[in-house]
């Protein structure tokens, strides 16, 4: 397969109650390969409405709610559902090279879109408030900033690709 985006793999940890998944998501071709724990799935998915998605994978449709809560998302598929937190596992690494009385960097863990910024620059925001939402594998997320301040630089503009890692806006 050739890539289409020319965006790197994400790999991300899933947790769904006690199970852990290792998972690597390359987008090609318009759709998105899907390794977990080493087994490969192609997958096509889209968003129908709201939290609300379709998804074609292995001969088989799906359709989906998903719903954002903080740093986990509800998943729904008929009458079960899981709660799911996703972790980049270069955050820690991240997270302990930032001195919590210098700057914060606000990052995106994956490649997407800039859907909508939340905030202007010289803006006062407090920890946990929304600072950007992007799009990434059909999921609009929002950013938060992890503690209050005042935002420093603001980096992106709605409708702008991001790469993963890349840095949103600084709060000082």
């Amino acid at each position: 397969m050739v890539r289409t985006q020319g965006v790197a793999a994400v790999k991300i940890s899933a947790k769904a109650g006690r199970q852990v998944l290792e998972v690597t998501v390359d987008r090609q071709n318009g759709q998105y390969v899907v390794e977990v724990d080493g087994t490969k799935h192609l997958v096509d998915a889209h968003k129908l409405e709201a939290d609300f998605y379709s998804i074609l994978t292995d001969g088989r449709s799906y359709e989906v709610s998903v719903e954002p809560r903080g740093d986990a998302y509800y998943v729904r598929h008929g009458a079960a559902e899981r709660l799911v937190t996703l972790t980049d596992p270069s955050r820690r690494a991240r997270e302990r090279d930032t001195d919590p009385d210098g700057p914060e960097k606000v990052l995106t863990m994956m490649p997407g879109r800039v859907v909508r910024v939340l905030v202007d620059q010289g803006d006062e925001v407090k920890a946990g408030q929304g600072v950007v939402v992007v799009e990434a594998m059909k999921m609009e997320n929002e950013i938060t900033a992890s503690k209050a301040g005042k935002v420093a630089a603001l980096n992106v503009e709605p409708g702008q690709s991001v790469e993963g890692g890349a840095v949103l806006a600084i709060i000082e």
